[in-house]
């Protein structure tokens, strides 16, 4: 049997290693055999283990999207005052000049606090623009009541991505690339050896099993093969 490649994703070891179980869970001619139970029992909890990491790194990542996003429109708001008050239309250019009093209470520079400031910040910054004389001077000036609408938009989008974040984080115990390495090995120094030599030894009862995983094992292969070309 060939071994699965190290160069594999970490996403394609948790896949691997997923149908690797489901393989052998529905091979009931192998369920006594105590050491493959044992090398599967280690392939199963680490790829348990791997599935949630690799989790918790894509909620990070939609995390630090979503902050972005907020950025963005936090920047906008206070680029689109910045021409409105340099424009020589009276009554444009003074709704401007008060909206960006309140702006500059907190400015551009919120985007570049932590994550938990700039949510207060934000928060804060959104019940400033929301005051009356704010709301009117805002009427005057196309535009920043729309700005206002994506970064409240923006903010709660962020504030459920922050609490997926944190429930992912409390289930995670190591990181997916420092999960790979012991699944692969259990796979490939392991799993695939004892295979190997059982297939020699009685291919009528691990056969099927054997050719199964080789196979599961050689389209992981594959993909990692193309992808290097």
């Amino acid at each position: 049997m060939n071994k699965m490649n190290a160069k594999a994703r970490v996403t394609e070891v948790d896949a691997l290693s997923d149908a690797l179980v489901r393989l052998y869970k529905a091979d009931t001619g192998i369920a006594e055999d105590a050491f493959l139970k044992t090398v599967m029992a280690e392939v199963e909890t680490l790829s348990a283990q791997l599935t949630t990491a690799i989790r918790q790194d894509k909620v990070l990542s939609s995390l630090e999207e979503a902050d972005g996003v907020r950025d963005e429109a936090v920047k906008s708001l206070g680029t689109l005052l910045d021409g409105y008050a340099a424009i020589p239309i009276v009554s444009k250019k003074e709704a401007a000049e008060k909206l960006r009093t309140v702006f500059v209470k907190y400015g551009k520079s919120i985007t570049t606090a932590n994550y938990a400031s700039e949510s207060s910040l934000i928060e804060s910054l959104l019940e400033d623009f929301s005051k009356a004389d704010a709301q009117e001077s805002a009427k005057v000036l196309d535009g920043v009541a729309e700005i206002l609408e994506q970064i409240r938009t923006a903010q709660d989008a962020f504030v459920k991505a922050s609490d997926e974040y944190t429930a992912a984080s409390s289930a995670k115990a190591e990181s997916a690339s420092s999960l790979k390495k012991p699944l692969v090995s259990a796979i490939n120094d392991r799993l695939v050896p004892y295979l190997t030599a059982m297939m020699m030894a009685n291919g009528t009862v691990y056969g099927d099993f054997a050719a199964k995983a080789e196979k599961e094992i050689s389209r992981v292969n594959e993909t990692v093969s193309r992808r290097g070309k």
